[in-house]
């Protein structure tokens, strides 16, 4: 499970999105706005899958969710995904009476540190696809920082540390390998 958000802005992480990560997005949006309503005990279904999965947790905020940043997010990566054409089958209708009720927190979990992280994934995912979406001080940023952990986004990047590093070396010196770096993460 994974919530993608190079920026704090959401319509702009959603545009940034590759179409196999953005129709993800969807799923995985409405799927921890789910698993969130349940721990606040709205839907009471028996389900417990994702419970403590890193992601719902940050959202999770300790039961003073970021809901309303979640469900904006929700609607930009639909929003995006109908602006390029696709069909979207997907929506929060069935969840609305329970996302009434939620008493959470404004603003977003998200933080530039996120942001970073998050555009470091991206290019490890789909290097040719994402080098050329950033900008040249993203990049930089990117290619310049040592990476921080960031529990359900990146952590494991560092039980690949070498290799992970090794990539970087090969962007600095202008060797760009269209191949996710890690295959199986894609």
């Amino acid at each position: 499970m994974q919530i993608f958000r190079p920026y704090v802005d959401h319509r702009r992480s959603a545009a940034f999105l590759d179409d196999l990560r953005l129709g993800k997005q969807r799923v995985e949006a409405k799927q921890v706005i789910k698993v969130i309503l349940r721990r606040l005990g709205l839907i009471n279904d028996g389900r417990r899958g994702w419970w403590n999965h890193p992601i719902v947790l940050m959202y999770f905020n300790g039961g003073e969710p970021y809901i309303e940043d979640l469900v904006k997010y929700f609607d930009a990566v639909v929003g995006e995904w109908v602006a390029r054409g696709r069909r979207n089958s997907l929506g929060l209708g069935d969840l609305a009476p329970y996302l009434e009720k939620v008493r959470g927190t404004g603003g977003t979990p998200v933080t530039h540190v996120h942001e970073v992280e998050y555009r470091r994934v991206l290019v490890l995912k789909d290097p040719c696809f994402y080098l050329k979406k950033l900008s040249p001080r993203e990049l930089e940023e990117v290619l310049e920082t040592e990476p921080v952990p960031i529990n359900g986004v990146n952590t494991w990047l560092f039980k690949r540390y070498e290799r992970y590093k090794g990539f970087v070396a090969g962007l600095r010196r202008g060797e760009v390998d269209c191949h996710p770096l890690f295959e199986h993460d894609r």
